[in-house]
């Protein structure tokens, strides 16, 4: 919902210098104009303030960019002040972590994911001014909502009762002689259909009602002769121009940007443009000739007028005096406008139009909810020497802006600063788009390169051809990045096609991940590990239910590793084996051969296992715990969530050195130890609604 009011924000904004650019331009050209063309102009940004959408290239979509860029240089000085001067460093850990489902999340350096929840935390543990646009930022839209919903439903309420309590009041007309008069009138009027005549001596003001069964309510049947025609045409011309709809649309535009000013005023302005614009319409029908007696009519009709007033969204004749001065010196001057005139407003409607395009939106592909957008706990800093770029000086050229994001871009990606290299990849062209994801390619940088992947459009032409590439290459990883982050569903089943058509095991199972077929998934992890131990069979290498026999001895270290990009790895240990043994695999993945593994290769193997043993036995020491105790944060920046996992959102940070008390311990949801801690040992306590806090065991000791 935040990234909604973003762009109820930005409409807000670009509707506004809409408003500006025609109140302006109807004081400079006022009388020049046909009253048409000023009603219906405004339509025009009456739908740019209703429709959320637009080209990404736009005004809208440059400030944008820059406010990313803002937030994220308060979020980093908000992380250095946090820390009194404490430095954090970007994480070297370029492999993703993975997700549920085969998402890859940018990891920092402690393997911790990054989230939006992460850099709420960091604003609401920043300055006064931080915490301030946070509460902003996290319950403005609750108002703003609140707000909207409220006072619609009072104009439909008002509206409504309005309309039966005039509508209870009303008699039909039987008169068959006005009855026949208003038929010739609708007939005059290009309208086929047949409208009710009714008379309400409540009603201020002669008006249509109804929108699938109109009427016409007389105040008084005692209408002059000459009158009568010009009342009926009046309000035939605001039912055959849909007036009322156009209306509502109107009252429904204020509703969402009810915060604005500007567009109570241009509610305003179309008010009166619409019985300016039905004037003209009447006048022009009925011939100029008849203007004065038109006008005349106006005022007699303001004599009659009842104690009953409209409400918001009605269609009357003369209601407004405040409006009838005005209406009236209109009236006199009615006339055909010139060829000069016609131009003027092609013109100038050509060019609001493009103005629209050119202000545009908040892009829809940001408003998306996308968990690197911003910075992480342990992101750029004043150590790493990067800030966030200032706006681009005045007098600067596209040339120079290029060059200058080039060198941005570069900077972010040598310091590993993922969230400005984001927001600067966005701004390159297509060209450097495709030469950056070859470079990050070339380094195996997964977690730079999704971050690219993220910013493309889902039509580019690199999808495709980096797919393919990736897809000849049998680089699975880079390919479900693709897969995962911006490839359709309907690509998605062509490749599939293509990889069952080509029999590439590893890659059918990752699209029917992704596509969520899970049943074809298991069938074919099945047949794949029967077609695997066919393959083993082949070179001498039998099994019998978790054990491996290799020319009658059982093996005790089994290896099968897929390289150069390692699809799958395989690795089995029967203790009481007695030979050591690895698959031998060609460049294209098939199996040549099998040999005995040397004493290198199984000591390098084993001193990994070992480290991971004395992982597990400091874990075991830890069972014999007493609690509470105080333990010391041993990272730059630790998150603290409320729940004893991953998946619990973040409410706190804690800094390296400092002191903390454990209360006790649990397994997490995600397999890990997790600590719970006393939050009044926190140098900063989370909100009264967090009820308990935890923190990964690995980052205490």
């Amino acid at each position: 919902m935040t990234q909604i009011f973003r762009t109820v924000l930005s409409m807000s904004l670009s509707g506004t210098l809409l408003i500006l650019a025609l109140l302006l331009g109807g004081r400079l050209l006022k009388g020049k104009l046909g009253r048409q063309w000023q009603y219906y102009i405004w339509l025009i940004v009456v739908l740019r303030l209703f429709l959320p959408f637009g080209p990404e290239a736009s005004l809208m979509g440059q400030v944008h960019r820059v406010a990313d860029r803002a937030v994220v240089q308060m979020e980093q000085e908000s992380q250095n002040s946090m820390q009194n001067g404490q430095q954090f460093t970007v994480g070297e850990q370029d492999e993703p972590v993975s997700g549920g489902g085969g998402e890859y999340i940018p990891a920092d350096s402690q393997g911790t994911t990054i989230r939006d929840e992460d850099t709420k935390t960091a604003w609401e543990n920043g300055s006064p001014f931080l915490k301030a646009l946070a509460l902003v930022e996290k319950y403005f839209w609750v108002i703003w909502l609140a707000v909207a919903l409220a006072m619609l439903t009072r104009r439909i309420s008002m509206y409504r009762s309005y309309i039966r309590y005039v509508t209870a009041g009303t008699e039909l007309v039987c008169d068959v002689s006005l009855l026949d008069r208003l038929a010739i009138i609708q007939k005059q009027a290009g309208i086929g259909r047949t409208l009710e005549l009714g008379v309400n001596p409540q009603v201020s003001s002669p008006m249509l009602v109804g929108y699938f069964h109109p009427c016409i309510i007389l105040p008084d049947l005692t209408v002059a002769e000459k009158d009568f025609p010009y009342i009926i045409m009046h309000e035939l011309t605001h039912y055959k121009r849909r007036d009322i709809w156009y209306k509502w649309l109107v009252q429904l535009v204020v509703c969402i940007h009810w915060f604005n000013p500007f567009v109570h005023v241009m509610s305003r302005e179309i008010d009166k443009a619409c019985e300016f614009a039905c004037d003209e319409a009447v006048v022009r029908k009925m011939g100029y000739d008849h203007a004065r007696d038109y006008g005349k009519t106006l005022l007699d009709a303001m004599t009659q007028a009842g104690t009953c007033r409209e409400p918001i969204a009605a269609v009357t004749m003369s209601a407004n005096k405040e409006l009838l001065r005005e209406r009236l010196g209109a009236i006199m001057n009615c006339g055909k406008k010139t060829k000069r005139a016609g131009t003027i407003a092609t013109v100038l409607t050509v060019g609001i139009v493009l103005g629209t395009v050119f202000i545009g939106v908040y892009p829809t592909a940001a408003a998306e909810p996308d968990p690197i957008v911003h910075a992480d706990k342990t992101g750029v800093s004043e150590v790493d020497g990067i800030k966030a770029p200032a706006l681009s000086a005045p007098g600067k050229t596209l040339e120079d802006d290029k060059e200058a994001s080039a060198a941005e871009i570069e900077e972010y990606y040598k310091n590993r600063s993922l969230p400005l290299f984001y927001i600067a990849f966005d701004e390159l062209d297509e060209k450097a788009q495709e030469t950056w994801l070859d470079r990050i390619y070339a380094d195996r940088n997964l977690q730079f390169f999704s971050a690219g992947v993220q910013r493309l459009d889902a039509g580019s032409p690199l999808i495709q051809s980096f797919a393919q590439r990736f897809y000849e290459e049998d680089d699975v990883a880079f390919f479900s990045v693709l897969a995962d982050e911006i490839m359709s569903e309907e690509m998605l089943e062509r490749w599939l096609d293509q990889a069952i058509a080509d029999q590439k095991w590893t890659f059918q199972s990752m699209l029917y991940d992704e596509l969520g077929r899970d049943e074809e998934k298991d069938a074919l992890d099945k047949e794949w590990e029967k077609k695997q131990a066919e393959e083993y069979r082949a070179v001498g290498v039998s099994r019998e239910g978790k054990s491996y026999y290799y020319k009658g001895e059982l093996v005790y270290i089994f290896l099968d590793r897929n390289l150069p990009n390692q699809s799958f790895f395989t690795l089995d240990m029967n203790p009481a084996g007695t030979v050591n043994i690895k698959i031998i695999r060609s460049a294209d993945g098939q199996i040549t051969g099998v040999t005995y593994m040397t004493e290198a290769e199984v000591g390098e193997l084993l001193g990994d296992m070992y480290e991971d043993e004395e992982e597990d036995n400091e874990a075991d020491e830890q069972e014999n715990e007493i609690f509470p105790r105080e333990m010391t944060v041993n990272m730059p920046v630790c998150r603290i969530r409320a729940g004893a996992g991953e998946a619990f959102p973040v409410v706190n940070l804690v800094g390296e050195g400092e002191r903390v008390t454990v209360l006790g311990k649990r397994e997490g949801s995600d397999g890990r130890l997790w600590y719970l801690l006393d939050q009044e040992s926190l140098s900063e306590e989370p909100e009264p609604s967090v009820e308990e806090c935890y923190i990964r065991g690995d980052l205490l000791e």
